[in-house]
């Protein structure tokens, strides 16, 4: 129970300081030739405003009502063909781009394991070339040339292969 009675008297200082705090703010504000006059056309043009809606409610109530409710209901059509096209463009979006985005994953997921075979059957090549006999017996130098070839044959499709990702 003196928890309660310590929060409560701490939110009334804590209230009450808020209120000084803006009442002194708003005291010093008015210092200003520029604010007061300001803060007098606001409240004129307020009073005023008031005023006439009071008097067309007053002479018309029903009339009134119904560009209030006018009002409304043509802000809540605004907002439901918002939230419709915010709808659309959403559904667009996650259609069209993700899936877009999905095949050129896939797509290049093909590519690169095409890619790999290729690599697979240059190598192949270049390994039945050196066990062919007469290739052998003939001279080291095509030999070299063999590897050299396969060899670069791998590093660009390596290459290639990783600048697609």
């Amino acid at each position: 129970m003196t928890q309660t009675t310590i929060e409560n008297q701490t939110n009334s200082k804590l209230l009450k300081g808020i209120l000084i705090g803006g009442l002194v703010g708003g005291a010093l504000t008015l210092l200003d030739s520029n604010t007061r006059n300001k803060i007098k056309r606001s409240a004129v043009l307020l009073k005023d405003n008031s005023m006439n809606m009071i008097e067309q409610v007053k002479e018309n109530p029903g009339e009134v009502k119904e560009q209030m409710v006018s009002g409304v209901k043509g802000a809540t059509e605004t907002i439901k063909e918002a939230f419709n096209d915010v709808e659309t463009l959403y559904e667009t979006v996650n259609e069209d781009v993700v899936g877009k985005v999905s095949e050129v994953k896939d797509t290049a997921k093909d590519a690169t394991n095409e890619l790999k075979d290729i690599s697979s059957k240059v190598t192949d090549a270049g390994k039945q070339l050196k066990e062919t006999p007469s290739l052998k017996s003939d001279n080291e130098k095509s030999e070299k040339e063999s590897d050299d070839i396969v060899t670069k044959s791998e590093l660009s499709n390596e290459k290639s292969i990783s600048s697609n990702f």
